[in-house]
């Protein structure tokens, strides 16, 4: 009797689990039908891995491009740029021209879908030096900058090649021994190399920043020293001039008085050095001092390098005297300008007789660019719709983030920048973001 009421439960328990298995089961196959149609209908039509794309210039990139949820071939759809300058597209392959922003299009089955695609210069590290002659016992510091920007000497790595001739931290090179040595500063796959030479300290070594000059009669200049390495005050030297009618010199500074040529010379302790200066008597010349900007736009903090021409040849800012409208706002020296503060200030750099002014504007460093548009004027035809695409900072700007208006409301109407075409004619649409604005022509045909 007891086996019988046993076995009678067991068939009773198999059977109840069985039911249980088949009415559970059933809603876990309906919830992935329901997500399979829901992935169909997600997947229909044109679509693209991104909207959003990046590439280095002179690099590529491909675009994966699907239709009703299966891979395109490439070939089979129609591609298009804004801007073959900055971005040419073939075949979905993207290539990097210039650097910026543009819209990339595809187009298939009578549809089609844009991708931003913004293009930048590869990154660059640079050493303010790739050689470096030192004295046993003194130091030297090398100064990086990546991407055109000062780049602090704790973020990247420094190796020597032989650290019993010279050895490295953070960028202070210290010379240990005679010998040479390579230092090498590493930092985000890239790195830079400099070759270090190292002799003994027992005797210095008098050199001038120039071995010829060329002046006009009344012009003056400084010859600035090194001793060891080390920057030498001209009044320390001893100054002769082989000729005084042809030039004279006090301290370092030569000052043309006629026409010819004459002998500069500097002593100081046991060595000396010359100086060939050739006046040309006329007392006019033709040169002319350029700087390659007008004016900078710069962030507080950033450093930026004014580069000098005179009479077409390159100037070494050094050789040209600097000075700022306003300190609180940037400083100069030898050409290279320090943002300190939000404001404007006038560079000012003279060599010989001329002069050369760049205006600086700071701004906070937290600050960003300006507002752009894709398109500075548009053609709609009437009841049609088109989307104008902003920039700020060179970053994409949703139209959402920006405050729209239209000058003519009866022909064109804007909502986070979706121009609607309401009647031929003609309206200006106004975007603003942070304090900045940009107008867009709108033309109704």
């Amino acid at each position: 009797m007891k086996r019988m009421k046993s076995k009678l439960f067991q068939t009773f328990t198999l059977a109840l689990a069985t039911v249980c298995a088949v009415h559970f089961a059933l809603p876990a196959t309906t919830h992935a039908q329901t997500a399979a149609i829901a992935a169909a209908a997600d997947s229909t039509g044109l679509t693209v891995t991104s909207k959003a794309i990046s590439v280095t210039k002179g690099k590529t990139t491909t675009i994966q491009v699907m239709y009703n949820g299966q891979k395109l071939d490439p070939t089979r759809a129609t591609w298009s740029t804004s801007n073959s300058s900055v971005a040419t597209v073939k075949d979905g392959v993207v290539t990097g021209k210039g650097t910026g922003t543009v819209f990339i299009t595809v187009k298939y089955s009578g549809e089609s879908i844009k991708i931003r695609t913004t293009v930048s210069n590869p990154d660059t590290l640079d050493a303010n030096m790739t050689k470096a002659s030192m004295k046993k016992g003194n130091e030297q510091t090398v100064r990086l900058t990546f991407n055109g920007k000062t780049l602090e000497n704790n973020k990247a790595s420094w190796t020597s090649s032989n650290t019993s001739v010279a050895t490295v931290k953070n960028g202070v090179i210290t010379a240990k021994a005679n010998g040479t040595a390579t230092i090498a500063a590493y930092y985000k796959n890239l790195f830079v190399l400099i070759d270090v030479s190292v002799e003994s300290n027992t005797s210095g070594k008098l050199e001038a920043n120039e071995t010829k000059l060329k002046l006009d009669k009344g012009d003056k200049e400084t010859i600035k020293l090194k001793y060891d390495d080390e920057t030498l005050s001209g009044s320390k030297a001893t100054w002769t001039t082989s000729k005084s009618s042809v030039a004279t010199v006090d301290d370092g500074e030569v000052t043309a008085k006629g026409k010819g040529t004459a002998i500069i010379t500097a002593k100081y302790k046991n060595d000396k050095v010359e100086i060939e200066v050739v006046v040309d008597g006329s007392g006019a010349s033709d040169g002319k001092l350029e700087a390659d900007t007008d004016e900078l736009s710069m962030k507080k903090g950033d450093k930026k390098t004014i580069k000098l021409t005179y009479d077409d040849k390159k100037l070494t800012g050094s050789k040209a005297t600097w000075k700022t409208s306003k300190s609180s706002v940037a400083t100069v020296k030898d050409g290279v300008v320090t943002a300190k503060a939000k404001g404007t200030a006038i560079i000012t750099a003279k060599y010989k007789s001329y002069e050369v002014e760049i205006e600086v504007t700071v701004k906070d460093s937290n600050s960003s660019g300006s507002l752009e548009a894709e398109d500075t004027s548009i053609t709609i035809k009437k009841g049609k719709k088109d989307t104008i695409y902003l920039l700020y900072d060179d970053k994409s700007l949703k139209g959402s983030k920006a405050t729209w208006s239209t000058s003519n409301s009866s022909v064109a109407t804007v909502k986070d920048g979706v121009v609607t075409a309401k009647k031929t004619g003609t309206a200006t649409i106004t975007a603003k973001y942070k304090g900045d604005s940009v107008k867009i022509k709108v033309t109704v045909e």
